[in-house]
């Protein structure tokens, strides 16, 4: 009977095993639920990290002058303040009433893309009446049963673009003390790393925010100026839109951002419509070929399909957040891995040098 019992008797590091697997369990669990519980959080950190990196190169430029620290971010923060309401203040009204104008020619151009579709394909769409009843009556409901949360929605974006401005400050402001503090926990030859790490994801992040906005410059200019010389209505304010949607939407923003001019076009008449079409076409084939691949080739050097799949993660990790943060992340990154893998010369083939 002894050894009976004996044989059937755990072992002492089987019985540990079972427990340190329970552990292991319970504490992933643990961590995958307070993840999710931290996503706004995270997604806020990311924002305000984002934010100090593009600003930082400016304000180390003025404390290498003598400026405070703090001093030298309040400055940024006034310049940027007062740039965007000085283009509230020459656009804004011209922008607004456009857009006001714009909001009156949607039923035209309902009308117009409902007649396209019914003589075209035999495809009868909804009257605008039916469309609009069924508008209003779902506006009204939802401003019946959601004031309460539309003022609790904007209160929460008030108090979220305050928290990551005022956390943006600090990090900028405290950024030597904490790379300081951050490095003190490694040995001298990994500090080196981390702040060369660090440094490429300051650069490739404001390079990044420059980028784009030379980006959005010069297509909102462009496309504005050709809409007001085949006079399309509300000229303005649809190149504002395609230039900003273009710039910074990653990936399809080029197509969202020519969807509208187009459908205006159209609601207007078939030849500024085509017109507007052929340009948008012609226009982003040539940003593609000249004047992106060398503003972010020095900005990301990064491959095209590299840079794809970025913004797809991205997305779907955070979604329009992180496919926004995507291409910095993954030009740092690939800074990173840079530093710990050693290149050597590539040998001789059709594979490597284009079929040449």
């Amino acid at each position: 009977m002894e050894e009976g019992n004996n044989s059937n008797h755990l072992p002492p590091w089987y019985v540990k095993a079972i427990w340190y697997a329970i552990f292991a369990v319970t504490l992933s669990i643990a961590a995958w639920y307070i993840a999710l519980q931290l996503t706004d959080l995270m997604v806020t950190v990311a924002i305000c990290f984002f934010l100090a990196f593009s600003i930082e190169p400016i304000v180390n430029k003025l404390a290498a002058r003598g400026w405070k620290r703090g001093l030298a971010t309040l400055f940024v923060y006034v310049v940027g303040i007062g740039a965007v309401t000085a283009f509230l203040v020459l656009f804004g009204l011209v922008f607004f009433q456009q857009v006001v104008d714009l909001i009156a020619e949607i039923p035209n151009i309902y009308d117009v893309i409902r007649s396209f579709f019914d003589e075209t394909f035999s495809i009868t769409l909804p009257e605008p009446s039916v469309l609009m009843d069924q508008y209003l009556n779902d506006a009204v409901s939802l401003l019946a049963n959601g004031v309460i949360g539309v003022i609790n929605t904007f209160l929460g974006m008030v108090f979220g673009a305050l928290t990551v401005l005022l956390v943006t400050f600090y990090l900028v402001v405290d950024g030597p003390r904490f790379r300081s503090v951050v490095c003190s926990m490694f040995s001298q030859r990994r500090q080196r790393e981390i702040l060369d790490v660090w440094e490429v994801a300051i650069n490739k992040t404001s390079s990044y925010i420059i980028s784009r906005l030379i980006l959005a410059l010069v297509c909102g200019t462009a496309t504005t100026i050709f809409l007001l010389i085949v006079q399309v209505p509300n000229g303005l304010a649809l190149g504002i839109f395609t230039g900003f949607v273009s710039a910074f939407i990653p990936t399809i923003g080029t197509y969202i951002g020519g969807v509208l001019p187009v459908a205006v076009a159209f609601g207007a008449s078939p030849i500024q419509g085509v017109a507007t079409l052929a340009f948008i076409v012609a226009y982003q084939q040539i940003e593609n070929l000249t004047i992106e691949p060398r503003i972010s080739a020095k900005a990301m050097e990064l491959n095209t399909a590299v840079s794809f799949l970025s913004v797809l993660a991205g997305a779907a990790v955070l979604g329009p957040i992180g496919a926004f943060l995507a291409l910095p992340v993954a030009a740092t990154l690939k800074a990173f891995v840079g530093t710990y893998l050693r290149r050597t010369e590539v040998v001789t083939s059709k594979l490597t040098d284009g079929g040449n």
